[in-house]
């Protein structure tokens, strides 16, 4: 076995290490918030899943050493709760390793809009060159209510009333 080896198992343990803190502090910061909804990324969770698959794949048929494949399952696996995006009255729930905050929704404005996949919630924040795209969890009427309220409450054109 190579040194490598022991190299990607050190490092793929302290990167799955990183990931549950954050899973942690985002769980923390959803707990903390009474009302919230989720909206999450199609593409992204379709990545997600053919990765995870790849993975159990090289960790079934690799005759050698099996352990950074193993962590590297458990690190996608915990990682997918970072997939979803929580929304809340007040803003956007976002977490890092070390620690989590709520991002104020008067940095944000949003479209319903299509793409490639379908319907889409475009999610702009204030300085950022390209949205946020989501397509999962828009159509939920908590969803929906919660980013009509952000927009009647910050002057901006609901486009649900178009």
């Amino acid at each position: 076995m190579s040194i490598w080896w022991y190299f990607a198992t050190i490092v793929l343990s302290l990167g799955t290490l990183v990931i549950l803190m954050t899973d942690i502090n985002l769980l923390r910061g959803i707990v903390k918030v009474k009302e919230k909804s989720f909206v999450m990324n199609l593409p992204t969770l379709l990545l997600y899943v053919i990765a995870i698959a790849a993975d159990i794949a090289l960790l079934v048929f690799n005759r050698g050493f099996r352990v950074p494949w193993a962590i590297l399952l458990g690190a996608m696996i915990l990682s997918i709760f970072g997939l979803f995006v929580p929304l809340s009255p007040q803003g956007v729930i976002s977490a890092g390793p070390l620690g989590c905050k709520l991002l104020p929704r008067e940095e944000y404005s949003y479209e319903f809009a299509k793409d490639k996949l379908g319907e889409c919630l475009k999610l702009y924040r204030k300085g950022a060159d390209k949205p946020a795209v989501f397509h999962l969890g828009i159509k939920k009427m908590k969803t929906v209510k919660m980013l009509a309220d952000w927009y009647g409450k910050h002057g901006y054109e609901n486009p649900l009333t178009k």
